[in-house]
């Protein structure tokens, strides 16, 4: 049995195909929700984001959805032991299937998503089915994503938010730039100091509502000593238990 435990909530991801790694806590401390009418986490495995997302929004409703069945049967499980079991909904479907307007309660915008989708493209996949699905993404991925955050996004102040490796930058603002969307904070992710970045955190939202250039930080974890730097020590630090 694999469970983590954070400051207010606890993670079994025992049957979730995709394991709690760096990136689900990266984004889901770095991603901003002010203001959404709700909060949908998309690919939401063992619901770790989302249970990140209700902890630092206590206001807003929050929706999980995954394919997964065994890995949505781990979200249900972590929410029901939460403080807001009330106030988060665990779906399990294809997220390709699905849409605010199907959703009940109606789900209110400005929607803010938050998405850790899958981006592994290594042509030998790992045998075990579940763990391929959350890697390889098969028929979702980044760009499935974007394509279809931008159908859902229809409203002033809806923006996704997701992460990706550096080395698909180009793919991902191509993609953007299709469904037009466009990003207005961007965040380079460095595993140490010495380190290049090999992760980028995007904050993106309609074209036609950006009125600022695009805001831009780097984020680096450990020091040359391995551990946490202050910056993500100070990001992570309603998570984490030794922060």
């Amino acid at each position: 049995m694999s469970i983590f435990r954070f400051k207010q909530f606890t993670v079994d991801d025992s049957r979730c195909g995709m394991k709690i790694g760096t990136d689900g806590v990266l984004l889901g401390s770095w991603a901003h929700a002010d203001g959404a009418g709700c909060i949908i986490d998309a690919g939401t495995g063992s619901g770790l984001i989302a249970l990140m997302m209700a902890q630092r929004y206590p206001k807003t409703h929050v929706t999980g959805i995954d394919i997964d069945e065994p890995a949505t049967l781990d979200a249900m499980h972590n929410v029901s032991l939460s403080p807001w079991s009330g106030r988060i909904d665990i779906i399990n479907t294809d997220l390709l299937n699905w849409s605010p307007g199907n959703h009940i309660p109606e789900i209110e915008h400005p929607i803010c998503i938050v998405s850790n989708p899958p981006f592994f493209t290594e042509a030998l996949h790992s045998p075990d089915a579940a763990r391929s699905l959350a890697r390889h993404g098969t028929g979702f991925g980044v760009e499935t994503l974007i394509q279809w955050a931008a159908e859902i996004m229809t409203r002033p102040g809806d923006t996704l938010s997701f992460i990706s490796p550096m080395d698909r930058d180009d793919d991902v603002q191509y993609h953007l730039s299709l469904s037009r969307l466009a990003a207005t904070r961007i965040a380079d992710v460095s595993p140490r100091q010495d380190k290049n970045p090999i992760r980028r955190l995007y904050e993106v939202t309609r074209e036609c509502d950006v009125h600022s250039p695009c805001h831009t930080e780097h984020i680096c974890i450990r020091n040359l000593d391995g551990s946490y730097t202050s910056q993500y020590s100070s990001l992570t630090s309603q998570f984490y238990l030794d922060k």
